[in-house]
């Protein structure tokens, strides 16, 4: 995947808050937060802004899960990767959020392995996602949670997956057209 496949990814936005300058890609660009000419970079000294979680079934109102997804569907995953953590450390170890998020987290992260050409940490990471995907389906079954059918976002997590990598033969490409974008509660 290049950059100009990049620019493929569009999805409709779900907070008004602004992306940062850069996607990052490490090995290519300051890191966002260790380096002082990194996007998300703090002065030592300054405390990181809060996180605000209440509930799943009040994620409407978490404006920093809204963000990850708005991330992660305009090629962010680094950034999608760390909104997520973020509410990930509110909630109860374990519990359905966690393992939701967590399941979240491994697909930004699988994302960007594919970007980096990491055909082993695709693999890997496409293993252990599913795996936490699965226990929230287990669970909720075919109901929404935290706004998304859980079931068909794995799905198409997969079918992306089957057609860009293959075990054994590496990465194939990036594919706009079945790209697993995600809208919550839409």
């Amino acid at each position: 995947m290049n950059e100009a496949d990049l620019t493929k990814f569009r999805a409709k936005r779900l907070t008004a808050i602004p992306f940062p300058v850069y996607r990052f890609l490490p090995g290519r660009d300051p890191h966002p937060t260790a380096s002082p000419q990194g996007h998300s970079y703090l002065a030592p000294g300054t405390e990181e802004p809060a996180v605000e979680w209440e509930s799943a079934e009040a994620w409407e109102k978490c404006e920093a899960y809204r963000y990850g997804w708005d991330l992660c569907n305009h090629a962010y995953w680094w950034e999608a990767h760390e909104a997520w953590e973020g509410l990930w450390h509110e909630v109860d170890r374990g519990s359905l959020p966690h393992r939701f998020l967590q399941g979240l987290i491994q697909v930004t992260a699988c994302h960007l392995k594919l970007r980096l050409g990491r055909a082993d940490g695709v693999e890997r990471l496409r293993e252990s996602s599913r795996a936490y995907l699965a226990s929230v389906i287990e669970e909720v079954k075919d109901a929404p949670y935290m706004g998304v059918r859980v079931r068909d976002f794995a799905a198409s997590v997969d079918a992306y997956y089957g057609k860009v990598f293959r075990p054994g033969e590496g990465i194939v490409g990036h594919d706009p057209a079945i790209y697993p974008y995600c809208l919550p509660g839409r």
